[in-house]
């Protein structure tokens, strides 16, 4: 062997061993990035991508379409590169800042790692309503459960009478008014009263998206004991210690204004208005007709009234 080939090799001996060590680490590490990338065959994983949208700039423009919070994408690659792939990436980003009429997500890209492909993307199409945003006022009226038997509602009234809406004109086309929370009355007692209550958005599909200049009202009412008027015509008046006495007329209309469960029991024939010719002296119409009061006597009943409630009497 000649000198110059004993050199040669001497040169590959000493560029094998020497830093040795970090050779062999470097190798071990291709191996394992090898492996990685390469072992086993190509899988497919489903993935979740979160959107997000940019809006139009124009305020007086607003979406209709709710679109979806995230959307489910379906890579393929290396079964190492799907297992270390996080759950969620970089958000899907679309620009409506042009109002398009439908979104292929198809086409809004996806930064995926190199190696990973997307195959497709659900859902893959959404069709998309633009609307004006606009304003209007309307009344709010007060809601209310039945109050203890025999109780009544007066003088309900509502500050602010009427709030300002805004949002899409086709919900605000919609509404016409805008109802307070339910008020309990069923443990309430008889008085006046005064209670703040929110404005109910939740059961009200057509208030979705739509935006309240107050969110609650002030409600004064009066619970007073509920009554009930009954009107009772052609009653004959009777004369007490009245023979051989004229009355005119000889019959009256008598109004009762009652509970109403004594005002149902009120009938007619029960009611018996009366003069009482005692009251006008012995020596009565002895000069003419004189007139006497007609009196009607109903217990249980706040008001009653007589029409006319004065009567001739003659003898």
């Amino acid at each position: 062997m000649t000198r110059e080939a004993r050199t040669l090799g001497a040169r590959l001996v000493d560029l094998v061993v020497d830093n040795w060590s970090l050779k062999l680490i470097s190798l071990a590490v291709a191996i394992v990035l090898y492996t990685l990338l390469h072992g086993g065959s190509d899988s497919q994983r489903t993935i979740d991508v979160d959107v997000i949208a940019q809006m139009p700039h124009d305020p007086a423009r607003v979406l209709l379409t709710t679109l979806p919070p995230h959307v489910n994408v379906t890579v393929q690659g290396p079964r190492g590169l799907l297992d270390e792939l996080p759950t969620t990436i970089d958000p899907m980003t679309l620009d409506l800042t042009r109002e398009p009429q439908a979104i292929r997500f198809e086409d809004v890209p996806v930064k995926l790692p190199t190696g990973v492909k997307r195959l497709h993307v659900s859902p893959a199409f959404l069709a998309l309503r633009w609307d004006a945003r606009t304003s209007k006022k309307v009344r709010v009226e007060a809601f209310f459960n039945a109050p203890p038997e025999g109780l009544a509602v007066k003088s309900l009234s509502v500050e602010p009478a009427a709030v300002t809406v805004t949002g899409p004109k086709s919900h605000l086309d919609q509404i016409q008014r805008v109802r307070t929370t339910a008020l309990d009355l069923s443990r309430a007692r008889p008085g006046a009263h005064k209670v703040a209550l929110p404005l109910d958005v939740l059961s009200a599909p057509e208030l979705s998206g739509v935006e309240l200049e107050a969110q609650t009202v002030d409600v004064k009412y009066e619970l007073a004991f509920e009554e009930k008027t009954r009107t009772f015509p052609n009653i004959p008046v009777l004369a007490l210690k009245g023979k051989g006495v004229t009355l005119r007329p000889q019959k009256v209309t008598v109004v009762a204004t009652c509970p109403p469960r004594r005002a149902e029991e009120l009938s007619g024939e029960a009611i018996v208005p009366k003069i009482d010719l005692e009251s006008l002296g012995p020596d009565f119409a002895k000069k003419g007709p004189e007139e006497a009061d007609v009196k009607v006597e109903l217990p249980g009943c706040s008001d009653v009234s007589v029409s006319p409630p004065r009567v001739a009497v003659s003898r």
